[in-house]
């Protein structure tokens, strides 16, 4: 009797479910610590088990996916002392397969954005090229008339972590602009911003007043606090709960205290 893969498509998918909890729980490590031998261990694993299993249902995306972050944190761990660059196309990857457990499809080509977001991952693997020779071109036109600012601002690496945030704000009355980066400080009462981000958004004009930092690291935490900022944890997706005091004051007096 002939297997047909469809048949195991739903075990795939739950156990992908898990592997990508335990994969965006090392990412997150990785942002804190880039050279988290363990948190590297962790998501190689967790890679490692989603290429297997998408090798033997024909899920050629994700199988080509996985071997492509596969390689770059075996560089990773070879050559340690990286900036972390590589951060945002990996919480992409993640994000990428978790949108695509609802509609696998063994023996399917390779889309172009998986197509494009392998070749992403594999330069991170290649020394950084030269930054082109001035052009010699005009400056930039300036935009048009600003929008008024959004009364909040979520920024982290990963897109769905920060949509999870975001709606976590909106729930709370606010306006809420999500950006996978630092976005610029035009007035907004609030910038929820993981920590990897959060030394951009300094340098972006943020006031620390109105920063609340992001990390699953209480040694970052602790770090950051210690420089006058407001810090949490990850609130989790859906748990209103969770949401930190801070943002539910900031909602009322414009600003975390």
């Amino acid at each position: 009797m002939t297997l047909d893969p469809h048949d195991f498509l739903p075990l795939f998918a739950q156990e992908t479910a898990s592997q990508l909890g335990a994969l965006e729980a090392a990412l997150h490590a990785l942002e804190d610590h880039p050279d988290d031998a363990e948190a590297l261990r962790s998501a190689f694993q967790a890679a490692h088990s989603i290429k297997g299993g998408a090798a033997m249902l024909e899920l050629h995306a994700l199988h080509a996916l996985m071997g492509a972050f596969e390689d770059l944190l075996h560089h990773l761990r070879d050559q340690p002392g990286g900036t972390g660059a590589w951060l945002p196309d990996a919480f992409t990857a993640r994000d990428l397969i978790l949108a695509q457990l609802a509609d696998l499809r063994p023996g399917a080509p390779i889309p172009p954005e998986v197509a494009q977001l392998i070749l992403n991952l594999r330069g991170h693997t290649r020394p950084a090229a030269a930054p082109p020779a001035d052009s010699g071109a005009g400056p930039t036109p300036l935009p048009g008339p600003p929008q008024a600012p959004p009364a909040a601002a979520v920024m982290d690496v990963s897109a769905l972590t920060a949509d999870s945030n975001g709606e976590h704000l909106r729930a709370l009355g606010f306006t809420v602009q999500v950006a996978t980066g630092v976005v610029p400080f035009t007035g907004q009462r609030l910038g929820v911003v993981s920590a990897r981000l959060a030394p951009g958004a300094l340098d972006a004009g943020w006031p620390a007043a109105h920063l609340s930092v992001l990390s699953e690291s209480a040694p970052v935490r602790a770090a950051w606090a210690a420089r006058g900022l407001h810090v949490t944890a990850r609130p989790v997706r859906a748990a209103r709960d969770t949401v930190p005091d801070a943002w539910r004051a900031a909602s009322l007096q414009g600003r975390p205290e």
